[in-house]
Parts: C-alpha cells; sequence; structure tokens
C-alpha cells in the first residue's frame, strides 16, 4: 500500500480525550453561569445599602432630612433631600448624583434582578435625620429594623437603633 491510498482519521484514543475536555469545559461553563446569578444579586444588594448609606451620610452633612423611597413594582430607588428654603417632606427635593448632577435614583430588574419588598415602619421609605437616625416615612423613629428584599433572599437592612446599613 503507498502513502497516497492510505486512510487517516482520529484514534479512538484522541476521540475519547476530546469528549472529556468537552465535558470539563461543559461543567466550568453551568458552574460559572450559577454563580452569575449569586453575583447579580450581591451587587443589587450592594447598590441599594450604597444608595441607603449615602443619605444617611448627606443628611448628617448638610444637617438637613433626606429620604430613600423604594418601588418594588418599577424596582426603582430615589433619593430626597430637603429643601433648606422650605422645610418638610412635602418640598423634598430630588438629591442629585454628585457625578451626573442629575437625580439620584437606582434603576434595578433589568438584568432579573430587583427589589422584591420594602419595610420601614409600615412604610416603603426611610428618612434619615440630621443625626442619621431612621424613621419611617411619617417621621416617627423605627421601632424594628427596616429592611429591603433583594432578588435571591438577600436582604439590605438598617438597624433602628443605630442607623448602621448592612446586607444580609
Amino acid at each position: 500500500m503507498d502513502a497516497r491510498s492510505r486512510v487517516t482519521g482520529f484514534t479512538l484514543t484522541e476521540l475519547a480525550l476530546t469528549l472529556v475536555v468537552i465535558g470539563i469545559l461543559s461543567g466550568v461553563a453551568v458552574t460559572s453561569l450559577s454563580g452569575l446569578a449569586a453575583a447579580r444579586q450581591d451587587v443589587a444588594a450592594t447598590r441599594v445599602r450604597n444608595a441607603l448609606v449615602y443619605a444617611q451620610e448627606w443628611a448628617l452633612g448638610s444637617h438637613n432630612n433626606t429620604w430613600v423611597a423604594f418601588e418594588a413594582a418599577s424596582d426603582r430607588v430615589t433619593l430626597y433631600v430637603e429643601d433648606p428654603s422650605n422645610p418638610g417632606k412635602a418640598n423634598r427635593l430630588a438629591l442629585d448624583d454628585p457625578l451626573t448632577r442629575s437625580p439620584m435614583t437606582l434603576q434595578l430588574g433589568s438584568d432579573g434582578v430587583g427589589i422584591e419588598s420594602a419595610s420601614f415602619g409600615g412604610t416603603v421609605e426611610v428618612q434619615f435625620d440630621p443625626s442619621g437616625s431612621p424613621r419611617d416615612a411619617d417621621g416617627s423613629l423605627l421601632v424594628a429594623d427596616g429592611t429591603v428584599g433583594v432578588t435571591g433572599g438577600r436582604t439590605v437592612r438598617v438597624t433602628r437603633q443605630t442607623g448602621l446599613v448592612t446586607v444580609d
């Protein structure tokens, strides 16, 4: 038999090795994708926590009340600040993002992770007074910790006594 008529192909060993490598790569891909959902949930909870901390720090620094309102139906978080020339919740203004100079609003939900619930003394917004203490939307001190539920079982908690904001 001459070299030109010789049949070439893959050996059984080469095919088996290729299948093993494909199997390993598939397992790694599935593991990475399942971790992606948890990472998205962590990021959303951290963004909500950061918004709460920012509003609290603004209240402390400006000596004005601030509010964070949660809209679970639209997965939106909006920050407000008291108008120093016209005090009171009815006259509050949107708190501007220091980088964009536009109203500070977080829009969650585009990646499937959003707000499931919010509860601050039976209301869906929290007020921080000039000392940083958390209050419900009516201005009463919280009698229980305030919580924001984020998709995937993450909870952002505002401790009623100290105002400490954590992610559980």
